[in-house]
C-alpha cells in the first residue's frame, strides 16, 4: 500500500504522472489526496492540473474502461445488419415516392384516363407480387396508355421487364 501522505512518494508519483507512466489508480489515489488536502505550495500547479483532469471521478475507475471496451465491441457487430435494414427501407421509400410520383402525372394528364387505367394500388400491389417471386432490388413502373411497363433490378444485376395489364372480363391487373 502507497502511503499518499509521504511527500517523497507523492514527487515520485507526480514525475511518472507527468512522463504518462501512471496507473489509474495512483491517478485516484493523487487526485483524492489533493482533493481532501491542501497540495504544498511546490505542488499546487500539478494539484490543479490533476484535479481538473480528474474532475469526475467515475473516469477513473477500470469499471468505465471495461463498460466502454463492452460497448465499442457489441457496435461493432451490428453494421451489416443495420445496412442492409437501411437498404430495404430506403428501397421501400424509394418505390412508395416513384408511385405517388406516378399517380400525381396520371392525374394531371388533361386527357380523359381510359377505363382500363391503373391506379397506385394495383400498381403497387403488382410491384409487392413481384418482390416476393423474385430476388429484386430495384423496380421501377411506367404507365404507357392502357398499360405499366415494369422494369425490375434482380440482386444478380440482371433486368427484367414486365408489361402490366387488366384482364378484360375482370378487370384485375396482371402482369
Amino acid at each position: 500500500m502507497i502511503n499518499i501522505k509521504d511527500k517523497e512518494i507523492r514527487l515520485q508519483l507526480i514525475a511518472k504522472y507527468l512522463e504518462a507512466e501512471t496507473t489509474i489508480a495512483e491517478e485516484a489515489m493523487l487526485h483524492t489526496y489533493y482533493m481532501e488536502n491542501k497540495a504544498d505550495e511546490d505542488e499546487q500547479a500539478i494539484a490543479q492540473m490533476i484535479c481538473m483532469e480528474h474532475a469526475d471521478a467515475d473516469l477513473l475507475s477500470d469499471d468505465g474502461a471495461e463498460e466502454f471496451d463492452r460497448i465499442v465491441s457489441e457496435t461493432k457487430a451490428k453494421p451489416r445488419k443495420t445496412n442492409v435494414r437501411h437498404l430495404w427501407i430506403g428501397g421501400w421509400a424509394a418505390a412508395i415516392t416513384l408511385l405517388f410520383v406516378l399517380n400525381f402525372v396520371t392525374q394531371r394528364r388533361e386527357e380523359p384516363a381510359p377505363s382500363a387505367a391503373f391506379n397506385t394500388i394495383e400498381i403497387a400491389g403488382c410491384i409487392q407480387q413481384l418482390m416476393t417471386v423474385e430476388d429484386v432490388t430495384s423496380v421501377t413502373a411506367s404507365p404507357v396508355k392502357e398499360c405499366v411497363l415494369v422494369t425490375a433490378t434482380l440482386a444478380d444485376g440482371t433486368t427484367k421487364m414486365y408489361i402490366m395489364n387488366k384482364d378484360s372480363e375482370e378487370g384485375s391487373p396482371s402482369m
